[in-house]
This record gives structure tokens, C-alpha cells and sequence, in this order.
């Protein structure tokens, strides 16, 4: 697996699993993740929340450990986020490519970016 910095110059290679970060006061940008099964899901995903103080173009997409581009999960722009929530729906990676098939068990890094704000989190599929 390369180095946050080697994928995303820039970079902040975060925990997206610890959860219990959220309601940090201040204007920063709070992502959480977990691997689980929502309700309305088949199968268990990757389901993404994050909380922005402010408006913005939001990217989030998922990298194989070779840094080629798995599959955009989002890329469009964003409301700012009511204090102490998340976004809802949360972002869900079903661990499919751009064509929709199932990928390979591996390691994978999932990117998320907004304006200067840059975080990547390592997911591993089994």
C-alpha cells in the first residue's frame, strides 16, 4: 500500500471509525465511517457520514492499492450540515467498481475532498 501523501499530495490520512470524534466544536469537517448493513441493503457496504460547517463541492471516491480509480461514490455539491448531524442518506460503497462488479479482496483507500479540506481512510475488502 502506498503512503497517503504518495496517493493525495496533501492529504490527512485519517480514522474514519472513530465515531465518537463527532460533535467537536468548531468549524471542522467530521467524517465517520463503518462496514455494516443498512437497512434496504442486501449485503453489508461501507456507509460514509460526514458533517460540513459550510457548502461545498464534496468528492469522495474509492482506490485500489495500485491508486487507480475504483469508483466515484460522490461528486457533486453539498449543503452545509446542520450542527450535530450528519449527512443523510450516508454514502454507501456496496464494494462494486464503476461497473457495478464486485471487487477483488484487497486493500482499498477511500478519498474524500471538499474545498482545501483533503482525508483519506483504508478499507479492507474480504
Amino acid at each position: 500500500m502506498h503512503s497517503p501523501q504518495e496517493f493525495f499530495p496533501g492529504s490527512d490520512k485519517t480514522s474514519w471509525d472513530a465515531c465518537d470524534k463527532f460533535g467537536t466544536p468548531g468549524d471542522q469537517i467530521q467524517i465517520c465511517a463503518s462496514t455494516g448493513l443498512l437497512p434496504g441493503q442486501p449485503a453489508p457496504s461501507y456507509n460514509i457520514r460526514f458533517n460540513m460547517p459550510n457548502a461545498g463541492h464534496v468528492t469522495i471516491g474509492v482506490f485500489d492499492s495500485h491508486a487507480r480509480l475504483v469508483k466515484y461514490l460522490l461528486d457533486q455539491d453539498e449543503p452545509a450540515t446542520l450542527p450535530g448531524q450528519f449527512r443523510q442518506p450516508p454514502v454507501v460503497w456496496d464494494f462494486t467498481d464503476s461497473e457495478g462488479n464486485r471487487v477483488p479482496d484487497g486493500d482499498y483507500r477511500v478519498y474524500f475532498q471538499t474545498g482545501d479540506f483533503k482525508s483519506t481512510s483504508d478499507v479492507v475488502v474480504e
